[in-house]
């Protein structure tokens, strides 16, 4: 402000300022003009904090706000604690756990759908070696009292925990026989199944609730080691709690149970010879 008020031709010329005069030097710090800018520089550095003090007020009370999008649904499933009850809070007006206990929250896999209308969701906790499993019964009945009770208001919403889709896979693989014998094991390591070690770390490797591309499928195969080309005859996918395989006829099929895991992988693979 001093240097716009020291720049100012008409009042260079009321006070008879020349040269390179600064405020400092022609203005003691008890002039009115010093005491002036004092209480104007004060007075907006006061707004200023107000202001800001205000922000951030409001983003607090934004950040504290329920906003009902399908990454909310997923992030408040995986808060979930089993054996634990929710308590209303009145300054916030949500549904919270008093304390939070990582040990309890048992939900850690969670895809939210929004199915028009109303989300669906899918949960499951991991076994022991971290793959997706099933909730029990009381699992998933305090889990569904649990989002219920989270949702806004007037929501429908649909929760299941299901086992993973079974994968069915008819393939012709040719083969290096440098690396790989006839039943599409390494040379060096019988015990190791490249092609079978692919699909199933493909298959691990879908996020849960996520989709099963055949383009990624192949392209894994044809990265394992010893695979000259292949080829993909069939794909057949049964969803959890079904009896019957169905043909997967598109490039993509999104998973029933929020995962996938393979069957029969022996009979399903063909290995020819690469000359």
């Amino acid at each position: 402000m001093t240097a716009q008020f020291m720049g100012d031709s008409v009042i260079r010329e009321k006070y008879g300022i020349v040269g390179d005069a600064t405020f400092d030097s022609t203005f003691s710090t008890v002039s009115i003009e010093n005491i002036w800018f004092s209480i104007v520089a004060s007075a907006i550095w006061v707004l200023e904090s107000i202001y800001d003090a205000f922000k951030a007020d409001v983003d607090e009370k934004i950040s504290g706000a329920v906003v009902a999008s399908i990454p909310w649904y997923h992030k408040i499933a995986l808060e979930f604690q089993y054996g634990d009850s929710l308590v209303f809070d009145e300054e916030t007006q949500q549904f919270v756990y008093p304390t939070i206990d990582p040990s309890k929250q048992i939900v850690k896999f969670a895809a939210c759908r929004d199915v028009g209308g109303g989300v669906y969701i899918i949960a499951a906790k991991a076994d022991g070696s971290g793959n997706p499993t099933p909730l029990s019964a009381s699992e998933l009945e305090a889990f569904e009292s649990y989002m219920l009770q989270r949702k806004p208001a007037g929501i429908i919403m649909q929760v299941a925990s299901l086992g993973p889709d079974t994968v069915r896979i008819n393939m012709t693989v040719e083969y290096d026989p440098q690396v790989l014998n006839a039943s599409g094991e390494l040379l060096e390591d019988t015990s190791v199944k490249p092609v079978e070690v692919a699909i199933n770390e493909y298959l691990r490797g879908i996020v849960f609730g996520g989709v099963l591309n055949k383009n990624k499928l192949i392209d894994a195969v044809q990265a394992a080691p010893g695979v000259k080309d292949l080829v993909l005859s069939s794909l057949r996918v049964k969803a959890s709690g079904t009896g019957t395989y169905v043909e997967v006829t598109t490039n993509n099929y999104e998973s029933v149970g929020g995962s996938f895991v393979s069957f029969d992988l022996v009979s399903g693979i063909n290995y020819v010879l690469s000359l």
